[in-house]
């Protein structure tokens, strides 16, 4: 980083020490942001106006619009692997893009639209000439987690007449579980992976295969395979026939595919109208992200913040608590996005990292986790930056259901910054406890809280397809500027090619030691095989 970053990044420090030692927890009311479709406060964070004024500096240093205008016109910002990363050209874009790859997502947009209304019409069967009634996408990593996630967000738009199911798992348990309940005549198989080499995928497809070729009478059971994929060659060697095969490009990253011909399945659950409203709202959020002031940024002060705990406060780990239960694999979606990103020990240039560039993302349900590590989060001596999600409308049916809710998720944004002082656990006590015979000194200790743990409350319009493209569009920006800061590739993985690689040496090892009948060097393995 040059000297003038690095200038800015002690003043930051000195903003670090400076409010940390603030204890007076009132609010700044001008720390929220305020869009269509999202609500952002932020004025439950150990900050003041220069600490917001000194961070977004650090933006501006950076020139984190110019880098994103780099992006969305097709740069090479993948250094490592020689790739564009052009993913927000899914949703649309404002920057210039050859003909031939606009064409290219026009043409493959109408391809899913195509097959998504063919398979919900009827007009696409099966080969037993029936209508499919239940569709199962095939796939693992970027190809799982985040399409899983849109389905269950989105689960009151989905189709009545076509269930979604997922197989991810090389455990076969998972498989086995899902098939039980499925008609061989009536199930869509979507296999998804980019390379059509991925071993969990492969291995999954293949099971499939041998489970339909065992229950249909060797009848004609490609016609219920789709396959989603960059290798058409190797699609077209396991079966598939070239008028099922999707075609994504190598500009297409893992964690950021569900953009794209990768959620077909979901697409075909909720229906294209849907799914195009989804981009829509990512596309919103896209503007947002390069158009708004950065100090009225969503994503840009999200990531601020997320560095700022990071660098100066030494957080590990970042929590988000959703309160919707829709909402319930935001996480896992989440910790591949940033964790897969940031997570790294060398800079884009090959230089070892000085500091922490990825957090440990994780979390649950808002209300259910009260019950199980709020007590932790609230007196805990573990720094934890906290994301509170919720949605001013509910589709449950029950608003005072939904009040009770709200109440819940904003007593604790509330309760985390003020605390809980002696003065009030004296209260407490004389009201509540003071006839049950306790130890009064050690119940008012216990229940005093610090506060000064920090939150960012979300507060969505609703849980539309539009919306949540929105807040999934803020995260990976917010992803995108926090690679920016540590300077490094947020579009490779190679720690996962590595455990790839391994992963097939040792099977390779197992399978020579069981043909050979002789004993392995390695005490886990010859153990596994005893």
């Amino acid at each position: 980083m040059n000297k003038i970053f690095l200038s800015q990044i002690n003043k930051i420090k000195k903003d670090s020490i400076r409010c940390s030692k603030n204890k007076k927890k009132s609010l700044n009311e001008s720390f929220n942001i305020d869009t269509e479709n999202i609500f952002f406060d932020y004025s439950r964070n150990i900050i003041d106006s220069k600490t917001i004024k000194d961070l977004t500096k650090l933006a501006e240093l950076i020139d984190v619009k110019d880098n994103f205008r780099r992006l969305c016109s097709g740069e090479e910002v993948n250094l490592s692997e020689k790739r564009q990363a052009l993913h927000p050209a899914m949703r649309e874009t404002f920057h210039s893009l050859s003909k031939d790859t606009q064409n290219e997502i026009k043409k493959h947009k109408a391809l899913l639209k195509k097959i998504s209304n063919e398979v919900n019409s009827g007009k696409r069967k099966s080969f037993s000439k029936k209508k499919f009634t239940d569709v199962v996408s095939i796939g693992t990593g970027g190809s799982y987690y985040g399409i899983k996630m849109i389905y269950e967000s989105l689960k009151n738009y989905s189709a009545k007449n076509i269930n979604l199911h997922f197989i991810s798992n090389l455990d076969s348990t998972e498989s086995n579980d899902i098939l039980l309940n499925l008609k061989p005549e009536t199930t869509l198989f979507i296999i998804v992976s980019k390379s059509f080499k991925t071993v969990e995928t492969l291995e999954n497809a293949k099971r499939v295969k041998r489970w339909l070729l065992k229950n249909t009478n060797n009848q004609d059971i490609m016609k219920n395979f789709l396959a989603v994929t960059e290798n058409k060659f190797s699609a077209q060697k396991f079966g598939i026939e070239e008028d099922n095969i999707i075609k994504i490009w190598d500009w297409i990253g893992g964690r950021y595919s569900l953009w794209t011909g990768v959620s077909i399945g979901l697409i075909i659950a909720v229906g294209f109208n849907n799914f195009s409203k989804f981009l829509k709202g990512a596309y919103k959020g896209d503007k947002h992200f390069f158009q708004r002031k950065y100090e009225k940024n969503i994503p840009v002060i999200m990531a601020l913040l997320s560095f700022y705990y990071t660098r100066f406060f030494k957080a590990q780990t970042h929590l988000v608590l959703p309160y919707n239960y829709r909402l319930r694999f935001l996480k896992e979606h989440l910790q591949q996005l940033e964790m897969e990103s940031n997570g790294k020990s060398v800079d884009k240039n090959g230089n070892n990292l000085t500091h922490i560039s990825g957090n440990i993302i994780w979390g649950a349900t808002g209300n259910c986790s009260q019950h199980s590590f709020y007590q932790l989060l609230h007196q805990g001596k573990t720094f934890i930056p906290s994301d509170f999600i919720i949605s001013s409308k509910t589709d449950s049916g029950s608003q005072d259901n939904h009040d009770k809710l709200f109440s819940n998720y904003l007593s604790h944004i509330e309760i985390l910054n003020t605390g809980f002082t002696k003065n009030e656990a004296i209260d407490l006590y004389e009201k509540k406890f003071s006839n049950l015979g306790l130890n009064k000194n050690l119940v008012v200790k216990n229940l005093q809280l610090s506060g000064n743990k920090p939150t960012n409350a979300f507060l969505l319009k609703d849980m539309s397809p539009e919306t949540l493209g929105v807040l999934l569009s803020f995260y990976e920006h917010k992803t995108y500027v926090l690679g920016l800061l540590a300077n490094v590739n947020s579009f490779d993985q190679w720690a996962v090619e590595i455990g790839k690689i391994k992963a097939n040496d040792i099977y390779k090892n197992i399978k020579d030691s069981k043909k050979a009948n002789k004993k392995s060097k390695n005490s886990l393995i010859k153990k596994y095989l005893s």
